[in-house]
This record gives C-alpha cells, structure tokens and sequence, in this order.
C-alpha cells in the first residue's frame, strides 16, 4: 500500500465521515431486497391530500397502486405524501416495494363509492401497466396488469405489450379490456437465466408512444435470488482477525492485507454478526460506515448484492 493511500485511509477513519461503496453483483436490480411484505402505520386521505406511512425493504422504490410515490429509507420507512390523489372506489390502495406481497391498506378519510360497474366511456386511456411480482426466479411467470384511467368503451379497450429483454421475460402481443371495465391482467412468461436480468415490459396505445406505460422485472437465477454475500475489505495500518456469525467469514488482515475467507454468501435476510479482534501489535478502531454496514453487529444479507464491510486496524 503506498504512503498517499495510508493517509487516505487513516484520515477517514480519524474523522469517522460515513462513506463507501455498495458491490452490486448481477445485472440492474430494483434495489433491494429483504422479503417481508409492506407494512403500513398510517393511510389516509383529506380531500385530494394523500398520505401513506409505513416499513418497508430499505431503499426501495414505494408505488401505490401501482405508480412510484417515494423510496424507503435505509431502515425501511417511508413517508408519502400526495397532492391531487383520485380516491379508488373502495378507498383502498396496495402498496408495494416490490415484493412478491402487496399489502393493501384501507384510506381513513375516504367514502366509499358505489361498487356497480362505471358506465363505458370513449375517452379511455391507459393509466398505469405494473407487474408482480417484479423479482422472480426463471421460468417462473409473473402477472402484469394495465389500468385505465377511465371504463372500456364498447368493444373493449386494446393495449400493445412488448418486452425490451425477451432472453429474460415475454408478453402476449396485446391485451383487450373487456367493456365497461378498467383493467385487464396478463401473463409475464420468464425464462431461465444464469445471472439476473432485467426486462422493461412496456404497454402503448395505436402506436403511440406518448401513451407509453411500463414496468420493470427482474429475472434471477435460483441461487442469487435466494443468497447475497458479505465481503471485507481491509483497512488501516495494523493486523487483526475478521469472524463471523453465523460462520462464513474468517478473514486474516496483516498490515493492510486480507487472507483466508474474506467474503462469503448467506442466505438472503441473514443477520450476520462480525466480530473484529486486532494483533499484539494494533488497535481495532472501529469499523467503516458503509452502505449496509453500518452496525456490523447486524448486518443483514441483501438479495443479489454484496455488502462491504471495512474495519479499522492500526499499529499501535
């Protein structure tokens, strides 16, 4: 390690400034990743003001019926706060990080409508196209769904689906919405991968790309959906020991270098433990705080992503 990256390291760690690098392994991911379904505290509406509060996986993207309002934060929660909200008939929402679980929530505030089918109009357009769930493993299929903003007309109301990866994910060539109605489902067929992929399902109206809708789906293989990895990066001028627990990591740093069993994959949702011991010759300082690593006393393994985790070792 030359003198310039010493000093580097070493300053950071004096002044303990959060920072660092997320490893993402795999091809474009909605980020994420830990399983539980949504769980909401607060939903209500006033007027046309919408807001939603809750937990969720952290850092993901919240949609609400399937429209992007807000991202969780890195504990999971999430505040939604929305002007000129349209209430659903039967003042409920789903709300979803993308998980293979929506959860619905019903609006405080909010009169429930008449169920009775709304009378076609010939100004139907297409409000929305989601699928779920947006994370599955290869072949397994998903479903997606296209919402109007208003009824099908007599006739019905046709929108044109493509997909922009079909070695990951294919869609029929269209989808009709039955008369009187205002959303129609269809099925998301995904192929088998090696790596994760990524796939833009996208719904157009005439060939008019101005009424473009989409949503995107990601396709893993088995082991990568079900696993992440921890890996530990070496920091500081001294030596020590890196364990783990559950076991997997068994990580030999001397004066800068690693060794041994630096990094390793869990079963996603693990919480892993680390456990730094220094050398005779060094002072453990504390550890890095990095991206999913900030308590590297609870880390928790994250679907398709190695998380960095940086001790601190000095020479005494």
């Amino acid at each position: 390690m030359t003198t310039s990256s010493r000093n580097m390291i070493s300053g950071a760690y004096a002044r303990l400034a959060p920072m660092g690098v997320l490893v993402l392994i795999g091809a474009l991911v909605l980020a994420s990743a830990a399983q539980a379904a949504v769980s909401i505290s607060r939903a209500e509406l006033s007027g046309t003001q919408l807001r939603i509060e809750g937990q969720a996986s952290p850092n993901r993207t919240i949609t609400v019926d399937g429209v992007a309002m807000g991202t969780s934060d890195g504990s999971g929660r999430f505040r939604i706060e929305r002007s000129g909200f349209t209430a659903p008939a039967d003042c409920t929402v789903d709300v979803n990080d993308g998980s293979a679980t929506v959860a619905t929530a019903r609006l405080s505030g909010c009169t429930v409508r008449s169920t009775s089918p709304p009378p076609p109009s010939s100004s139907a357009s297409l409000s929305s196209l989601t699928v779920s769930p947006t994370d599955v493993v290869g072949p397994d299929p998903a479903t997606g769904t296209v919402t109007l903003g208003s009824a099908a007309p007599s006739g019905g109301f046709t929108v044109d689906l493509t997909s922009d990866n079909t070695a990951a994910a294919t869609v029929p060539p269209s989808i009709t919405v039955p008369a009187g109605s205002t959303r129609a489902t269809f099925t998301v067929t995904t192929k088998e991968v090696t790596n994760a992929q990524s796939a833009v399902i996208i719904g157009t109206v005439g060939g008019d790309f101005s009424t473009e809708r989409h949503a995107v789906i990601t396709v893993w293989d088995p082991f990568h959906f079900s696993n992440g990895s921890i890996a530990i990066l070496p920091g500081g001028t001294g030596s020590g020991r890196v364990t783990s627990q559950p076991a997997g990591i068994d990580c030999t740093i001397i004066r800068g270098n690693g060794s041994g069993t630096c990094d390793t994959f869990f079963p996603v949702g693990t919480i892993v433990k680390l456990d730094a011991r220094p050398a005779a010759d060094s002072n453990f300082v504390g550890w890095r705080s990095l991206p999913g690593c900030f308590d590297a006393s609870k880390v928790r393994v994250a679907r398709g992503t190695t998380i960095t985790c940086q001790p601190g070792f000095f020479l005494r």
